[in-house]
């Protein structure tokens, strides 16, 4: 009897392509997350503009659903804000509420009413500079957000929209 011999195919060393490319994807998704993960260092001017951005909105919104006109009172020389309240003909702060708590600015901000309905009650803690109506028909006013790297500019308009520039 003969046996016929076959030639071993002996698996030459090395990587396949598939094994090269499933290694590639799985350090891509792996790159992917770590740069999620990494958030980048924010001016705190941009970052204290847009938080109050969000805030305004709320307190126009808070203002229409609660039917009480919601104000907003600078204090501390521009250091800190806080909302109000109207309510049985006198400002209540708004201290318990969760988005609308009074808020110390980071150091080296200072937040300015440019043209706001009382803009010389600015000095009086307590006393809102501006207020959003229960009916949405809030007059326009200017929010000025300076630190030394910069300034953001929050701009209310008749129509209810906010808009938010600035610069460094």
């Amino acid at each position: 009897m003969s046996q016929v011999a076959t030639p071993s195919r002996s698996r030459e060393a090395g990587l396949s392509l598939m094994e090269i490319l499933v290694a590639v994807s799985i350090l891509a998704i792996m790159a992917f997350a770590v740069t999620l993960s990494m958030q980048p260092a924010s001016d705190p001017v941009v970052a204290a503009g847009d938080r109050l951005a969000a805030r305004l909105h709320q307190a126009s919104q808070e203002a229409i659903a609660g039917g009480q006109p919601v104000g907003l009172a600078i204090g501390d020389a521009g250091a800190r804000y806080e909302f109000y309240r109207y309510v049985d003909g006198r400002w209540w702060p708004l201290s318990d509420h969760p988005t609308l708590a009074p808020r110390v600015l980071e150091d080296g901000l200072v937040l300015r009413a440019e043209a706001a309905i009382l803009p010389e009650a600015e000095e009086a803690d307590g006393l809102p500079v501006i207020w959003f109506d229960p009916a949405g028909l809030t007059d326009p006013f200017v929010l000025r957000l300076q630190s030394p790297r910069g300034w953001r500019e929050l701009s209310w308009a008749a129509d209810g929209s906010l808009s938010v520039t600035g610069g460094a």
